[in-house]
């Protein structure tokens, strides 16, 4: 098929079949022209064929005749009965098969071409023979799907995938009516390119929650998309916003090809069960506390990776995600180092969003982020509470934190950790400002500034990620920061200080959300 056409003007020829002849006009050779529905970027060419069947008041007379196109329309060895005044109804299917299909499976590369994945019928009831042509009505009987591409990656799109979907139909043999096949695998499929921003494909309908993956600079960026319930004959649309590590899935406005069936966007629906003492967010168990602030926290780490995100060992590359690491500075990919210091994030990815900039920094205080539903990025609030704050460049010194300790001046983590914190000894990612490249901070415990035997030989510096912003801040010049906790080890502080630190937005730290009250 040519990827443009016009939908035919058949007024006059579909008057003329529907009439009744004035004598037999046989033989005459069965000619079909096609008009296809509510499509703008496919045609039938050359060498196209359809199964055609007709079927008489009085019995069958042709049955999965092949009718190949030629310029205007499709025609065969297949010549009207003689029977002029008998009506027949007329049943059609593209693309043509040996026998009528019980199944159809759809392409699963279709970079080429999606036109031999679009499985169509049509039906015309009595139908008079005649010498013209007779005009039928092709539908679509599967489901088509744009992904529309804004690129901001600095790279070429070098390919978009769909997977998640049931690639194959079964057919009903009486009406063409496809149905996703129950017993079908999942699948995979190569989407065609249809211009420099947008990609489609065809599937049998379903429901599905899709992920797309585009492939950009090398790199495969995916998201999953929420579960859609899709309609044969309908197309659907999902914007995607490529960045150079991760996509951004949004709503889209109005379409116009095929039968709009709305858009598709990216899942919010992460599973999440929570118990007393743990919960369960995207199929990992973490445990919680209710501290003496009486606030529940998280006492592990965070390790959930973002739709389209794809942790990084190197600390210098923008990943907005990364590996925990050595204290040799060594990136840590084992489940176990995993699971013990969970994975650094930036600001941008922590509250889940594109970007953070000068004019949005302000608005991500107490937002929920990556953490799962009814939890959140803590606030300078709270950790106020929880330990008290020495800090006198924002806010006044505050000694009434549950685990104020006058000496430390903040918390102590040999306390806390009694009380089952458990402080992680996470690291960092160091990278002060846009124009710096990030890097591990890898300066550890010794016996001079630690005096807790099990502490000692591990990461002395973590930052724990706030999401209040620090107000006193020149954002416009690249330096945005938020209030955290930052852990110390001095020979003042050798059980290990908490306190309300500044942290930069591009730098990587851990998340640990607390619970909404």
């Amino acid at each position: 098929m040519k990827k443009t056409f016009a939908i035919l003007l058949a007024a006059l020829t579909l008057a003329a079949c529907n009439e009744k002849p004035e004598g037999p006009a046989v033989p005459q050779q069965v000619r079909i022209t096609p008009v296809i529905t509510r499509a703008t970027d496919v045609n039938f060419e050359d060498g196209d064929a359809i199964g055609l069947t007709i079927t008489r008041t009085s019995g069958a007379y042709a049955s999965n005749e092949k009718l190949t196109y030629s310029g205007t329309s499709f025609s065969g060895s297949l010549n009207w009965y003689s029977e002029g005044n008998e009506t027949s109804t007329l049943k059609a299917y593209y693309p043509y098969s040996e026998t009528v299909p019980a199944t159809f499976t759809v392409q699963a590369d279709q970079s080429k071409g999606i036109t031999s994945s679009d499985f169509m019928s049509a039906t015309k009831s009595d139908v008079y023979p005649t010498a013209n042509d007779v005009a039928m009505v092709f539908t679509h009987k599967l489901t088509k799907i744009l992904v529309k591409i804004t690129n901001e990656s600095g790279s070429a799109i070098e390919g978009v995938k769909i997977g998640g979907v049931i690639p194959t139909a079964d057919i009903n043999p009486e009406t063409y009516e496809a149905t996703v096949s129950a017993s079908a695998d999942e699948a995979t499929i190569t989407c065609f390119k249809v211009d420099a921003s947008t990609y489609a494909l065809i599937i049998p309908s379903q429901t599905a929650a899709m992920t797309v993956t585009v492939t950009a600079g090398g790199k495969d960026l995916s998201q999953k998309l929420v579960a859609t319930e899709m309609g044969s004959g309908f197309q659907y649309l999902t914007e995607v916003r490529v960045l150079p590590q991760s996509l951004q899935v949004k709503i889209s406005g109005d379409i116009t090809n095929w039968n709009d069936g709305g858009s598709i966007g990216a899942d919010s629906n992460v599973s999440f069960e929570e118990f007393e003492n743990n919960f369960v967010y995207d199929g990992v168990s973490y445990n919680i506390k209710t501290m003496k602030d009486g606030r529940k926290w998280m006492t592990d780490p965070l390790r959930f990776v973002p739709g389209g995100k794809t942790p990084s060992t190197n600390p210098a590359d923008p990943a907005g995600i990364w590996y925990p690491y050595t204290t040799d500075g060594t990136a840590a990919t084992d489940e176990a180092s995993i699971a013990a210091r969970g994975f650094l994030y930036d600001a941008a990815t922590a509250f889940g969003v594109a970007d953070v900039n000068s004019e949005n920094y302000k608005t991500f205080e107490g937002a929920q982020g990556i953490c799962p539903k009814g939890w959140y990025i803590p606030t300078r609030e709270d950790f106020v509470a929880l330990l008290g704050n020495s800090a006198t460049t924002y806010g006044d010194v505050v000694e009434s934190g549950a685990y104020w300790d006058s000496e430390y001046k903040g918390g102590r983590i040999k306390t806390m950790d009694a009380d089952g914190w458990n402080w992680g000894f996470n690291g960092m990612i160091n990278r002060g400002d846009p124009s710096k490249t990030g890097s591990y901070q890898k300066v550890v415990t010794t016996t001079s500034n630690c005096s807790v035997e099990e502490y000692i030989g591990r990461l002395s510096m973590t930052f724990l990620t706030g999401s209040t912003a620090n107000p006193n801040i020149n954002a416009s010049s690249g330096n945005i920061q938020f209030i955290g906790l930052m852990s110390s080890f001095t020979s003042t502080y050798k059980e290990g200080r908490l306190s309300i630190s500044f942290q930069n937005f591009l730098s990587g730290y851990p998340v640990r959300c607390i619970k909404a009250k």
